[in-house]
This record gives C-alpha cells, sequence and structure tokens, in this order.
C-alpha cells in the first residue's frame, strides 16, 4: 500500500513540475516576444554638440545589425565655429563611419571627417575620429553619446600621430525622417 501512495504523489508531483514548467516556458518566449530589437537604418536629423546636422544609415545586412554611415553637418554654433578657426578650418567635410548593434537596443559607431578650408583644392587642417552610442527610445527615436578626438592632419588623411585634443560627453538627439 505504502508504494502505491508513493507512486501517486511523485506521479502527482511530476505532474505538478511539468505543467509549472511548461507556464514558465510560455512566458518567457511570450516576454522574449515583446523585447523589441531594433534595426539600424534610414535618414535622420539630429542635434546636439552645438551641431544641427543630417545623418543616413545604409544597413549592410538584412536583419539591420550593422550600416555604414554618412553625416553632413547643415550647421554649428560660435562654440565649434571657433573650434574649426582654431585649427585654421572654416568648414567640415562629411563624416563617414560604420556602426553596429550591441544590445537589442543600442549601437556602437565610430566616423570620421576632416575640418578643412574651403577652395580649389580644399586644405585638411584637421582629422577629426567621432566614436560613440546610439541607442533607440523609439523606432524613430534615438540618442547619442559620442565623443571627439582631433588629430593634426597627414599625408595619407589617415591620423598618424597622437591626438592634438579629445572632448569626450558629446550628447545629441535624433529624429528619423526616412525609413528604409
Amino acid at each position: 500500500m505504502k508504494t502505491i501512495v508513493n507512486g501517486l504523489l511523485q506521479s502527482r508531483i511530476t505532474r505538478w513540475v511539468c505543467f509549472a514548467s511548461l507556464l514558465a516556458a510560455v512566458g518567457l518566449s511570450v516576454g522574449w516576444r515583446n523585447q523589441r530589437h531594433y534595426q539600424l537604418g534610414g535618414g535622420w536629423i539630429g542635434s546636439g554638440g552645438g551641431m544641427t546636422y543630417s545623418c543616413l544609415q545604409i544597413p549592410l545586412d538584412p536583419a539591420g545589425r550593422t550600416d555604414a554611415i554618412r553625416v553632413k553637418t547643415t550647421a554649428y554654433d560660435a562654440i565649434t565655429a571657433g573650434l574649426l578657426a582654431g585649427f585654421g578650418a572654416d568648414t567640415l567635410s562629411d563624416g563617414v563611419g560604420e556602426g553596429r548593434m550591441i544590445s537589442r537596443d543600442t549601437s556602437k559607431w565610430s566616423m570620421v571627417g576632416y575640418a578643412q578650408v574651403a577652395g580649389n583644392p580644399l586644405q585638411t587642417t584637421a582629422i577629426l575620429v567621432y566614436s560613440g552610442t546610439w541607442t533607440f527610445t523609439s523606432p524613430d527615436d534615438a540618442v547619442i553619446n559620442y565623443s571627439l578626438t582631433v588629430y593634426p592632419p597627414s599625408a595619407s588623411g589617415l591620423p598618424e600621430n597622437d591626438p592634438i585634443l579629445t572632448i569626450p560627453g558629446m550628447t545629441g538627439t535624433v529624429k528619423r525622417v526616412l525609413v528604409p
């Protein structure tokens, strides 16, 4: 008699454990589905660090996990103009770079551009390397946190010497205007 009761209890416990495990698995899978994985891509406008700019993100894979970026500065404030003048420049080139998603809502990116003197030909006075993160706050909005490192110009156009200046902790906001 004791073995039959033990068998029933074990069987009932086994059934409840299986049922509880099934409920937990269903709950976790439903919760995971509601986690949005943002995708890189599209046209964006933004501001921050004294500048207004437009950004084009070109996805490099179908899932939108990596991208090529091109940024065109459309306006900058007196501080940025003073920084350019300090390097003997009066304009910024377009910035080009790339990014990759490092979590479901954040991308890590880097970009290079040039401080230049207008003319024919353009003269490069400094190499500007931006790097930071891009965090989606909604499908059409993001916050960027970045730093700027400035290098002296070189014959190759690539940073070859120690940086002249590093400005950490800059932020900006961007808004999608063109859907990929």
